[in-house]
């Protein structure tokens, strides 16, 4: 079946066994952690040294952060309540369950599946976030790509819920200092490395040229067009015949979005960083360029009943 629940219960498989496609999801953090596109090769870099038993966010995939980016404490305009939450929130580090009122894709070219996260059902999330909210997260795989949709709901609370979200792709690569990033020409960015200083992209394909990179490229900034669609942003290898000598990889990913995942994240750690990650195996940040669509250059807004829904789709080319 294209739909199986393996590893004691705790992750859901998709497969098109006619492509060799196939996606792996793991309840906890509903944190897919393999995309294989047609033909089997892998796309998503987990690191081996990852905590896949629940007991810390999964280092690699893709890890859904909601509803604060990063620490609360490089946000000056973050609510009271979100300052007391942890680093990315509490989506990616606790238990999701499978949906019972999404009904399951299931054919030789498509398959699908639901997970929710009720914070309600959670004491220790109730007990920190005062909004009854639940979160779903449906992923689709297709032969040469994978569509990631999450669904927040603002049940109930007192005073209007304010978030971020973002998807925290973790691109496998063949070599980070040689990949590049296409389609990012002319956004402002806020860098990280250098302490939030802004500057603007002047050019449509860069490296990270073995340096750490951390950047915040804004898709609303003042000089925007209001109601401007977010960049496609292209994710190119740049792979060598010693690298990758069938060409089972091909030439890279496509990132697109919703026009609500307005940002782009672009991260590696370099190799100076890498010895700081304590679940981040040796040489890793060779293995691995992050691409993050998201909504975390200020914060989102709900009223008690509405809900906000946003995608992406990762596409292997």
């Amino acid at each position: 079946m294209p739909v199986n629940i393996i590893n004691d219960n705790s992750t859901i498989q998709l497969d098109l066994p006619k492509s060799k496609a196939s996606a792996e999801i793991r309840l906890f953090g509903a944190t897919v952690t393999s995309w294989k596109a047609a033909g089997g090769s892998e796309r998503l870099f987990l690191s081996s040294k990852a905590a896949l038993d629940g007991t810390a966010a999964i280092r690699g995939g893709i890890p859904i952060v909601f509803p604060v980016f990063g620490p609360p404490s490089d946000h000056v305009d973050a609510p009271s309540v979100v300052k007391t939450l942890g680093r990315h929130g509490f989506a990616r580090d606790h238990e999701w369950a499978i949906s019972t009122h999404t009904p399951r894709i299931d054919d030789q070219d498509k398959v699908a599946i639901t997970l929710e996260l009720r914070t309600n059902d959670k004491p220790e999330i109730k007990a920190i976030w005062p909004f009854e909210t639940v979160l779903s997260y449906t992923v689709t795989l297709t032969p040469n790509s994978l569509h990631c949709e999450l669904k927040v709901n603002y049940l109930n609370g007192e005073g209007d819920m304010h978030f971020h979200a973002l998807l925290h792709n973790y691109l496998l690569v063949p070599d980070s200092t040689k990949t590049s990033i296409q389609g990012l020409r002319g956004t402002f960015y806020i860098d990280k490395v250098l302490g939030g200083e802004e500057a603007q992209l002047d050019t449509d394909n860069f490296t990270t040229n073995a340096k750490p990179i951390d950047r915040v490229h804004v898709g609303r900034h003042k000089t925007t067009p209001p109601g401007e669609a977010p960049r496609n942003v292209k994710l190119v290898y740049n792979a060598s015949l010693l690298q990758d000598p069938l060409g089972r990889m091909g030439k890279g990913v496509e990132v697109t979005r919703s026009k609500e995942l307005k940002d782009t994240v672009v991260w590696n750690c370099a190799e100076e960083g890498n010895k700081t990650i304590g679940d981040l195996e040796e040489d890793g940040w060779k293995k691995y360029v992050c691409v993050e669509p998201g909504s975390v250059h200020g914060f989102e807004s709900l009223q008690k009943g509405a809900f906000w829904k946003a995608e992406q789709t990762l596409t292997a080319w």
